[in-house]
């Protein structure tokens, strides 16, 4: 059954947009919804004041800057993303070239709020990855350093995204059994076809 497509957008504390990612849904419950970002997708994506990639910026300056958000391609293969609205965290499945699962990766970031166009939460820059043998790594440390204190991470958002890394860590392999396993997923030929903006997907917050 198709249940259609939504928006999963990031904005940055102050309200400004940062990301928005169009997602194909397989699932929509009261409690969460799950869907496919497939490769090739038009997305949108932080970045600085010239369209360039934050990343590209050196660490100490990268946060020391004007930033806002602009058009990309999702190239990082199909991706099955499970958000649930009132956690902390969203969770991704990764698959290589060959199909191969190669893990999870936990995004740290604000309960959730749905708008017209769809999901809308604040990311909190610090992540963990979950090994398909359940090894847990804290991702993106030193840019959650950076980042802090800034208008760009609240002080009281890193310590909430560590506080609830630490959790996930202490016992991932349950965390994933409450997640639900979507490791044998794939797209069907449908759901695998990539996905554009929607009109509207830059509307500023009412």
């Amino acid at each position: 059954m198709d249940l259609g497509t939504t928006l999963l957008r990031y904005r940055y504390p102050d309200g400004r947009l940062q990301a928005a990612f169009p997602i194909r849904l397989v699932e929509s419950a009261p409690e969460r919804l799950v869907g496919w970002l497939p490769v090739g997708s038009e997305i949108a994506y932080w970045a600085t004041s010239d369209g360039a990639d934050p990343r590209t910026v050196p660490l100490e300056a990268r946060f020391r800057q004007a930033l806002g958000t602009g058009r990309r391609t999702w190239s990082g293969g199909s991706v099955l993303r499970v958000i649930p609205y009132r956690e902390r965290w969203q969770v991704l499945h990764f698959w290589d070239a060959d199909g191969v699962f190669t893990g999870w990766y936990v995004n740290l970031e604000s309960e959730k709020r749905v708008d017209q166009h769809g999901v809308v939460a604040v990311d909190w820059h610090l992540d963990l990855l979950i090994a398909p043998d359940f090894e847990v790594t804290w991702k993106d440390e030193d840019e959650a350093a950076a980042a802090v204190g800034t208008e760009y991470l609240r002080e009281q958002d890193l310590a909430a995204a560590r506080r609830t890394g630490e959790r996930i860590a202490a016992d991932p392999r349950r965390f994933i059994d409450s997640v639900g396993h979507w490791e044998d997923r794939r797209p069907s030929s449908g759901a695998g076809r990539a996905l554009v903006l929607p009109t509207g997907w830059d509307t500023p917050d009412p």
